[in-house]
């Protein structure tokens, strides 16, 4: 039983048929199917571009603030070093003050016990109780001076 030429384009035709139905029935639908995602994937992609490009440009405006900021600190560093070699002047200036006062102190006391542990004939004189506060100071300045020079103690004018 040989196949005629009808019987083989019959089987052609149902060949034909059957894979296009199952083209139509089961592969359309998943390209659609992958078609719709794809379209879904490049909008998608264009969104991210499109934040992608926002932030490069709010990168951009941080990184200059940064450069900002950063020249900002190195001028507060500069600035603090002077600042830190004018307290350790300042430091030294105090240091040689508070010598210089301490042996002020110094001297002040000594020609206070001078005064009162060796009592002055003229300061305890009568006529020394009866001159006036302008008198008494000038004596006493006078005697000042003369305790002064003899200690060797010079004096600020």
């Amino acid at each position: 039983m040989a196949l005629t030429n009808d019987d083989k384009q019959w089987i052609k035709e149902a060949i034909v048929e059957g894979v296009n139905g199952a083209l139509e029935t089961i592969v359309l639908p998943r390209f659609d199917a992958v078609e719709a995602d794809i379209s879904e994937l490049k909008r998608d992609v264009s969104g991210l571009k499109e934040d992608v490009s926002s932030l490069k440009s709010d990168m951009r405006e941080v990184k200059s603030r940064l450069d900002s900021v950063e020249s900002d600190i190195r001028e507060v560093k500069d600035r603090l070093n002077g600042v830190e070699s004018e307290m350790r002047e300042v430091k030294n200036r105090l240091g040689r003050v508070e010598g210089e006062l301490q042996a002020l102190t110094n001297d002040i006391e000594e020609i206070y016990d001078v005064i009162y542990n060796k009592p002055n004939k003229t300061l305890m004189s009568a006529s020394f109780a009866k001159m006036s506060s302008k008198e008494k100071l000038l004596v006493i300045n006078e005697e000042l001076l003369k305790i002064a020079k003899d200690t060797g103690v010079v004096l600020p004018r």
